[in-house]
């Protein structure tokens, strides 16, 4: 999850898990077939590093990241979530936790060390759930004098740290750190299944707020749970308010995803299926329609935080002089656009906003010298030659709007991280056999006719589309102008929203099949039967067959 848990980057490895004689199948009444689900990869080791190659980095650093800090590259440590909650649907596609060793996530943070690489995001938040591993690994880059930047935005598990984690990692060159919360409710932890031990994760945040100010610490927060009082909402806040200082809030209203238990106990409680899906896709700073309290205690609530510690003087002063060491003057401004989307474009606006003067501010303090010096030409190599009648697979990834859509307000740009996990997958199964390419949205095509026009460039023979939740309905469209162009090409969907919704989505696009786990392996299995069949997509009949999918099912197969 980058807000949500993505299960997109799955691996699997066949030599390692137990093979069933017999595939299982079920069809819905609605005709989609739901296959057997993949098991889960243990050792992440044996997969292959990413390819970095795969895309061009000089267009996605163009901007800001999730991080903040331009040229930075994402590394993910593990497979599945610390949480176990019953905010997302991803504990059934991966019931377990595994991590890679520290070993292998210092081995591929070293090759991007190698080619100028200094600011690296891990995007996520099981990183530190193994302490032993989490130490270790920030040993070797100091040890090994790497002399790197490191971020975690996804929010790591604050119960999970200690002050010798803290200060291993701080040593190791964290620069920036979220910590998910959610609720400081004892009884909406245990509702939620989340189980936080609430005294240790304060103790944990408190050390590092005043042992290392500098580093840039966020808190992720969440209001509007169904049955949540609005005393256990103000007890959130009042715990906020406690940590002096915290760089970062987060305080996100309750988003309902299908499939999850938490939209069980929604239903439960009066919200109605309407309001879920409407909810996905309303801008975060909106209220949802799912949420119970009344608009004006919210807003008051939310006015208090914002008033009374955001924008408390004392406070503001005191973190900005700190954040200086870390972000220059544009990418600070862009991490508080993320507070005030339409008040905030310079630093003034933010000082003023605290009744701040700039001559308070030392703003000659510059952020250490420690830039990413990318060398691109080296990064990308030299290509693997394709056979001429290599299989075309295109990768579009649908999760950042056009630019002149109305919800593109905050361009936060992040590199397609699963589509190169995958495509790096298939390279190494397939060699000179596919010939992969992957598009994001707005930084490759920015309108439907410029995805028409790579469409055209590169006749792909199967189209694999990912997206999230809260875009869901700009998938709708990215797929009807696939449509528009070719009506017959194969097309793959995958990604958190098609696979919490897999049965929704062939019901009302017109594509092959749904990715619902295992990606790589999966993708892997269809390509397989692609080009044993003249590139033809398989038909129902063999697509059974095939483990962690969903597809239209006719009666007459």
């Amino acid at each position: 999850m980058l807000q949500q848990i993505s299960p997109q980057i799955i691996f699997h490895n066949p030599s390692t898990q137990h093979i069933k004689q017999h595939v299982k199948h079920k069809v819905t009444a609605n005709g989609i077939c739901f296959t057997d689900q993949r098991e889960q990869i243990e050792d992440l080791d044996t997969l292959p590093l990413i390819d970095r190659s795969l895309i061009d980095y000089k267009k996605y650093h163009q901007f800001i990241g999730q991080s903040g800090i331009r040229n930075c590259m994402t590394i993910q440590g593990g497979r599945g979530c610390p949480y176990r909650c019953f905010y997302c649907d991803v504990q059934k596609l991966t019931p377990n936790l595994y991590r890679r060793t520290s070993e292998n996530i210092y081995a591929e943070v070293e090759h991007l060390a190698s080619l100028g690489v200094r600011d690296i995001e891990f995007v996520d938040d099981i990183f530190n759930i193994n302490k032993k591993e989490f130490i270790n690994f920030f040993k070797m880059v100091k040890d090994n004098r790497l002399n790197m930047n490191f971020y975690f935005q996804s929010g790591l598990r604050g119960d999970a740290l200690d002050a010798s984690a803290a200060d291993a990692m701080v040593e190791g060159g964290v620069k920036s750190v979220n910590i998910s919360l959610e609720s400081a409710s004892p009884r909406l932890q245990k509702m939620m299944k989340k189980f936080l031990n609430i005294d240790k994760f304060l103790k944990n945040l408190q050390y590092i707020a005043t042992q290392y100010p500098h580093v840039v610490l966020g808190l992720n927060a969440m209001h509007g749970f169904p049955t949540e009082t609005e005393e256990e909402a103000r007890s959130t806040v009042d715990f906020i308010k406690d940590i002096k200082w915290l760089h970062f809030i987060g305080f996100h209203n309750v988003r309902i995803f299908p499939g999850s238990l938490l939209e069980k106990v929604a239903l439960e409680n009066g919200v109605t299926p309407e309001q879920i899906n409407e909810s996905l896709t309303i801008p975060y700073h909106l209220m949802p329609t799912t949420m119970h309290f009344d608009p004006a205690f919210s807003m008051k609530l939310r006015l208090d935080l914002v008033r009374n510690y955001v924008l408390n003087k004392d406070r503001l002063k005191y973190i900005i002089q700190k954040q200086l060491s870390t972000f220059n003057e544009e990418e600070l401004i862009f991490k508080y656009q993320s507070y005030f989307p339409s008040q905030i474009n310079t630093m003034d606006d933010i000082l003023r906003l605290a009744k701040i003067d700039r001559s308070e501010i030392d703003f000659s303090v510059q952020p250490s010298p420690n830039p990413s010096r990318i060398d691109y030409e080296t990064m990308q190599g030299t290509p693997i030659e394709k056979k001429p009648d290599a299989l075309n697979v295109l990768f579009i990834d649908a999760t950042q709007f056009y630019s002149k859509d109305d919800n593109a307000e905050l361009k936060i740009v992040e590199a397609p991280l699963g589509m190169l996990a995958l495509l790096s997958y298939i390279n190494k199964d397939f060699g000179d056999q596919v010939n992969g390419k992957i598009i994001k949205s707005y930084v490759d095509f920015d309108s439907d006719e410029g995805l028409k026009t790579l469409l055209a460039d590169f006749k792909p023979d199967l189209i694999c589309v990912r997206t999230m939740s809260y875009y869901k309905n700009f998938f709708v469209s990215v797929v009807k102008a696939v449509r528009e162009f070719d009506s017959a090409v194969p097309i793959i969907a995958g990604g958190p929203h098609p696979t919490i919704a897999a049965e929704d989505v062939l019901l009302n696009n017109n594509i092959q099949a749904v990715c619902v786990g295992e990606g790589e392996l999966t993708l892997s299995e269809l390509i397989k039967r692609m080009l044993e069949r003249d590139k033809q997509f398989p038909p129902p009949s063999e697509l059974k067959d095939v483990k962690g999918i969903a597809f239209p099912w006719h009666q007459n197969h």
